[in-house]
C-alpha cells in the first residue's frame, strides 16, 4: 500500500530552502510517509496536524484516508 503525499506551497519553499547536505533526512521521512502512511513515532497536534522529526527539521502535515498534505517544515 502507498499514500499520495501532496506538498503544500510553503512546505517546498521550505524543503528548497534547506542546504543541499541536510535534506537526506527530510527525504527519508517523506519517503517513510509514502510507503507507510503515519509513522508510530509521529505525535498528533491540533487541528488533525501531525509533526514528525527529520534530522533537524519537523514535518508537520495532515493525514486524509491515503492522502498525506506536508503543509510546512520547520527547523527543530
Amino acid at each position: 500500500m502507498s499514500y499520495h503525499v501532496e506538498w503544500e506551497r510553503l512546505a517546498r519553499q521550505a524543503y528548497d530552502q534547506i542546504p543541499a547536505d541536510q535534506r537526506l533526512s527530510v527525504a527519508d521521512a517523506i519517503i517513510r510517509l509514502m510507503i507507510h502512511g503515519i509513522p508510530d513515532d509521529a505525535e498528533p497536534g491540533e487541528d488533525g496536524r501531525w509533526t514528525l522529526a527529520a534530522g533537524g527539521y519537523i514535518l508537520v502535515f495532515i493525514e486524509s484516508e491515503f492522502d498525506i498534505y506536508l503543509v510546512a517544515i520547520e527547523r527543530a
